[in-house]
């Protein structure tokens, strides 16, 4: 198990994890006088239901579920789960 994550630094992830990558926020943390790698700022990002990929808006299942109306948990499921699509 890592080192616990403070309160200053959650709210600065919380704060860049919509519009930063994680390598951006690496950064800024460490200018802020946290040390916290690339990879264990997406672990965190993921942990907390973040999509770490460039291609995607860094939406967080929190918020896409308040959107919809329905449990975090029902979109996390959603996004896990393979999709059975068939083509005739």
């Amino acid at each position: 198990m890592g080192i616990k994550w403070d309160e200053n630094e959650l709210a600065t992830l919380y704060e860049m994890a919509e519009m930063y990558t994680p390598k951006q926020i690496a950064f800024r943390l460490k200018r802020r006088g946290y040390h916290r790698t690339i990879s264990a700022v997406k672990r965190k990002l993921y942990s907390l239901g973040y999509s770490t990929r460039p291609v995607l808006d860094n939406y967080s299942c929190r918020e896409i579920a308040k959107n919809l109306c329905v449990p975090p948990t029902t979109i996390r499921y959603s996004l896990r789960k393979p999709l059975n699509v068939q083509c005739d």
